[in-house]
């Protein structure tokens, strides 16, 4: 027997004790299913941003990346190129003062070797 449990934006269809996790896709809204676990059916009904999770876990076979992995990402990109402190002032909220009074200094210098090039 199939059971189907539809959320919002989602539906898991249970089946001999698999599960799928389908969802509307593509220009027409044609459903897609691919095969999940338990524990990963059980995570996609605690909320919006588990299902999201889940599906891009069941599409691609990768985890989304998190808030704080990007900030890190951003942080370690930032640290190559010090002087992306000073032509893109926002991306100082990246970092603590202590990280800013470290880093600021390489990034002028690395501003004027720019200038001088």
């Amino acid at each position: 027997m199939e059971i189907i449990h539809r959320r919002d934006g989602f539906a898991i269809v249970e089946k001999d004790g698999k599960y799928q996790i389908s969802w509307p896709q593509g220009p027409y809204n044609e459903p897609v299913f691919y095969p999940i676990s338990n524990g990963n059916k059980d995570k996609a009904f605690k909320s919006d941003q588990d299902a999201y999770e889940v599906m891009i876990y069941a599409e691609t076979g990768q985890w989304p990346t998190s808030k704080e992995e990007k900030t890190e990402i951003n942080k370690s990109f930032v640290r190559k190129f010090p002087e992306l402190l000073l032509k893109v002032p926002a991306n100082q909220q990246l970092f603590t003062q202590s990280e800013l009074d470290e880093l600021l200094p390489l990034a002028k210098q690395a501003s004027q070797k720019s200038d001088h090039s």
